[in-house]
């Protein structure tokens, strides 16, 4: 029944009310709908859609989180897959509502592809460190608290987003490395092994023992606790440089003990070579000074006028003479 003739009924008029207020004209269309337009229907299925899709995005996204959380893609990878499932799951849930309501969803979805689009020409870097980011935390190079070297620059990981990795340096400076640089380029992961081996190189002098060398450098490795005897390690002559022979020392200590055993061996490597006589070489410029000539040798040749003061003086004597001569027949 038409909602506009009951209130022209109920006023007493034959025809229906037209100068009806704002609020009646909406809430006749209100009730029309609703009664007429089976309004009602469409309001318990929009219901049951918005209860029903709740359930289901929150049942999808435990069962996920419980997934990834086995699996190994635990931490900010998790994270992420959930997040972009739970983006998807909504916008999928808000276009069923508008099915539902009766409202064209084609221009939303049109709208949508596009303003994607025109977002990833503008942000290309930022996809790509974001395509890098989901590398990372998928792959696992290394974690946060790693000592690592990337894109040249060393430093501890303190932590790992999906755009930047940010490292600690050394010196305690905070440095932002694109995760793009990150992947595309040598990762150096410091701590990864338990176990790390020091790389040393002691130069003696030449003439030294040779022997002699290589067994106070053991010595000296046998005597440092932090040094892991089991593993062994190598100490041999592995260059003539130009003013040194250089030998080579290579042991094994734990990642945690490396800087203390590398200055360690450093420092008691120089006492024991002074103490056993080792030279430690230094540049060194041969001069060689050649004898001095005679006195008698400098005498005659200090004495003597070069050839060419002698022919300048002949030249300026025979002028000398010619104008002796020339001067009786001007009389």
């Amino acid at each position: 029944m038409n909602v506009l003739r009951l209130l022209a009924a109920e006023a007493g008029a034959e025809e229906p009310i037209v100068d009806l207020t704002f609020f009646q004209k909406l809430w006749a269309t209100i009730v029309t709908w609703f009664i007429d337009e089976r309004g009602w229907v469409k309001l318990l299925c929009c219901l049951a859609v918005v209860v029903l899709g709740l359930i289901l995005i929150k049942i999808i996204l435990v069962v996920t989180r419980k997934i990834v959380n086995r699996g190994k893609l635990k931490g900010i990878a998790g994270n992420f897959i959930v997040t972009i499932l739970k983006i998807i799951l909504v916008f999928i849930y808000l276009i069923a509502i508008m099915r539902v309501l009766g409202i064209d969803t084609s221009s939303f979805v049109a709208l949508f592809t596009v303003g994607t689009l025109a977002i990833s020409l503008a942000v290309q870097s930022v996809i790509s460190n974001f395509a890098s980011g989901i590398i990372l935390v998928t792959n696992h190079p290394f974690k946060e608290g790693d000592f690592v070297e990337i894109a040249g620059i060393s430093g501890t990981v303190e932590k790992i987003t999906l755009f930047s990795t940010k490292l600690i340096t050394p010196d305690n400076k905070v440095i932002s490395v694109p995760n793009s640089s990150v992947s595309g380029g040598n990762i150096i992961n410091y701590s990864t092994e338990e176990k790390r081996r020091v790389d040393l190189k002691f130069g003696v002098a030449y003439g030294s023992d040779i022997d002699k060398v290589k067994l106070t450098i053991q010595s000296v490795l046998d005597e440092h606790e932090l040094v892991l005897h089991d593993e062994g390690y190598t100490v041999r002559l592995s260059e003539q440089s130009a003013s040194s022979l250089d030998f080579v020392c290579r042991c094994w200590t734990k990642n945690a003990d490396y800087w203390t055993v590398y200055f360690d061996l450093n420092e008691r490597m120089v006492k024991r070579f002074e103490q056993e006589g080792i030279q430690i070489p230094f540049n060194t410029l041969d001069v060689n000074i050649l004898p001095a000539a005679p006195a008698a040798e400098l005498t005659e040749t200090r004495d003597k006028p070069s050839s060419k003061a002698a022919s300048s003086a002949a030249k300026r004597s025979g002028s000398k003479t010619s104008a002796k001569k020339s001067s009786p027949a001007k009389k």
